[in-house]
């Protein structure tokens, strides 16, 4: 059975900065939806003043008619993030849904939602687990008109863990949050049809209980924080979600069979929404969401509606990009992480009409492997390749000296690796070194030719299995088209003749994003492909438990075995800290990152500055990209 994640571990395409994954409002973004960056070097420049500083002309009348927000992966119509669609997507998708009864204010502190909640009580239980009650606010509606009710909530932890819903070969499931929930694996595995840990106890109110044996949690309140679905988009009319002593159930003639035509109808035409923004339609063409202002929304935390009446989410091809913004193509540009693309529109503010901010991202790119099959299940085979390429000159290259290196999967404006600079440091940098490179492979068994004989020195390495067969040194590589962060990696890694010199060969496959994460998410070992590059942006709550859990489908790496299980239960760690317990947590924190150090499952290529750059009509739109990110910052924004 698959099992895969929804979270802000989102996955797009990397041309400015790709992410993989998908997700909820709960999680992370690897492979990103959201190329998540933190708030702690956040940049307003010129909002409202012409570039050379002079006084703006703008006489404070706004039409707030269309803001065209120009994306750097390419969109696929498939707007919900259920199944294998990427970061833009996924930005699309959270313009649209809305009103969770927790949401997170603009420093990322998590925070009751007056506009949805109308009572939350939170019971600390006998058997140690603890519940939260969650009574909604009368009157709540969806963009359709129809009622929002507690069933709507239930749906979004029913719907994304079960079986028949894997079955229609969604791919992007299990919320981070929602393995926590009492009863999660028997519902997910099929060995029960109730959802013991949950309970719909009348139409404004469920409740939701963690499961004792992941108390304490760092992230407790990010588990009432999902946003309702419609239980009529999804699901036949007379399929409905029914409470039981034990939990809560779907009706009898919840199948795969019975649901599909519904539920493939909803992922392209998501046409009842709950956000501040309603989708209108996809064009193919352009690759465009056209997405206008929901009436029925309340407004968030702050009873904040929109101010923009139609958001178009397009996608801008990187070589375009800049000219597109020049010419009103599109308004905004949205987390630019291409070093050149950053010069170009750095020039375009000095000269006049457009504005930037700028913020450090919560997130990194890399190059992620397959420690399944191949040579890359080696732990020699990946510290090789780390040695091998140049990351610090990779790094700078690429960001234009808007980035850095890191050793592990953070970004540098994340607080916990600020907490630990030093202690970071200290850790393996993988130094460029082709001795290093050929050291680590020779200890690693890679000493023969092809025939067995012991290896010759030139051509590519093999290495003897336990079966009596030898395995060539030759990774399968699958990058996305149009992709920079590939084009820099063919030369400076696939190319570079200290990989031949090392006895190594790596083959490159190019084509669409889409057969990209096809192939990142399948974890058999009869794929074909071994790596991957791709950027993770983190959200709030950093919760990587899941994509490390062994066995698992959203462990992308398929790390398993004695080092998996390790990395896993030190991700979980994190977790297990007190609320509030910031000291603990930043320490379970390194010692992860130190172990995911050693092992690695990806090799880091940079963490970078991200720059928006816009229009200069915009005005009031300010974002961090990691507490707040541009789908949070329009809300407020106006447009000349």
């Amino acid at each position: 059975m698959k099992k895969k994640l929804i979270s802000l571990f989102l996955i797009g395409a990397m041309t400015t900065g790709m992410v993989a994954g998908c997700g909820s409002n709960s999680g992370n973004s690897n492979a990103d939806a959201g190329n998540n960056a933190s708030s702690d070097n956040a940049a307003v420049e010129g909002t409202e003043a012409a570039a050379d500083g002079t006084e703006s002309t703008f006489n404070g009348t706004y039409s707030n008619k269309q803001v065209i927000l120009g994306e750097s992966s390419e969109t696929s119509g498939d707007i919900t993030p259920f199944w294998a669609n990427g970061a833009s997507d996924y930005d699309a998708f959270k313009l649209v849904t809305g009103m969770a009864p927790i949401d997170k204010d603009q420093t990322g502190k998590w925070i009751e939602n007056p506009a949805v909640l109308d009572n939350l009580e939170v019971t600390d239980n006998e058997d140690g687990s603890r519940t939260y009650t969650v009574k909604i606010k009368d009157g709540l509606k969806f963009s359709d008109g129809s009622d929002i009710n507690a069933d709507d909530y239930l749906l979004t932890y029913m719907l994304r863990c079960n079986e028949m819903v894997t079955d229609l070969e969604a791919s992007n499931l299990t919320d981070s949050t929602v393995q926590y929930v009492k009863g999660y694996d028997a519902y997910l595995n099929g060995e029960s049809d109730t959802f013991e840990g949950l309970h719909l106890i009348d139409d404004k109110t469920f409740s939701v209980t963690i499961d004792a044996q992941f108390m304490p949690y760092y992230y407790g309140q990010a588990l009432i924080s999902n946003q309702p679905e419609s239980m009529d988009l999804w699901l036949p009319e007379d399929v409905t979600l029914e409470d039981t002593e034990d939990g809560v159930k779907f009706s009898d003639n919840f199948t795969s069979e019975y649901i599909g035509d519904k539920v493939q109808a909803a992922r392209y035409d998501y046409n009842i929404c709950s956000g501040p923004y309603m989708f209108t339609s996809y064009d193919e063409n352009s690759y465009a969401y056209t997405l206008t202002k929901n009436p029925n929304f309340p407004g968030n935390f702050e009873g904040q509606t929109a101010n923009i009446e139609t958001v178009i989410v397009k996608y801008t091809p990187q070589d375009t990009m800049m000219d597109q913004l020049k010419t009103g193509a599109v308004d905004i540009l949205y987390q630019v992480a291409d070093g050149d693309q950053i010069e170009q529109g750095l020039d375009m503010v000095e000269e006049g009409n457009f504005n930037y901010l700028s913020y450090g991202r919560a997130g990194y790119g890399m190059i992620s492997l397959k420690c399944n099959q191949g040579p890359t299940q080696f732990k020699e085979v990946r510290h090789a390749m780390a040695y091998l390429l140049d990351r610090v000159t990779f790094a700078q290259t690429f960001t234009g000296g808007h980035g850095t290196v890191v050793s592990g999967p953070y970004g540098t404006q994340q607080w916990m690796a600020g907490e630990y600079a030093e202690e970071l440091d200290g850790l393996n940098s993988y130094t460029y070194s082709l001795d290093s490179a050929v050291k680590e492979l020779e200890d690693g068994g890679w000493v023969y030719n092809e025939d067995g004989s012991d290896y010759s020195g030139s051509g590519i390495r093999y290495k003897k299995l336990d079966d009596g067969t030898y395995m060539p040194l030759v990774i399968e590589w699958f990058s996305s088209e149009n992709n920079s962060v590939s084009d820099l990696l063919v030369t400076s890694l696939q190319q570079n003749p200290d990989v031949e010199a090392a006895g190594m060969k790596i083959n490159q496959t190019v084509g669409t994003f889409t057969d990209l994460l096809t192939y990142y998410y399948d974890n058999s070992t009869e794929n074909p492909y071994q790596m991957f590059n791709l950027a993770s942006g983190f959200g709030n709550p950093y919760d990587v438990a899941f994509q490390y859990e062994p066995g698992s489908s959203n462990n992308t790496n398929a790390l398993e075995g004695e080092e998996g299980q390790k990395l896993y239960d030190l991700a979980l760690a994190m977790n297990h800290t007190e609320e509030g317990d910031d000291e603990a947590y930043a320490k379970a924190w390194f010692d992860f990152i130190a172990d995911w150090n050693d092992e690695l499952p990806e090799i880091p290529l940079y963490s970078n500055d991200y720059h928006d750059f816009f229009t200069s009509k915009l005005h009031d739109f300010e974002e961090d990209g990691y507490n707040w990110d541009a789908t949070n910052a329009i809300l407020y924004a106006n447009m000349e």
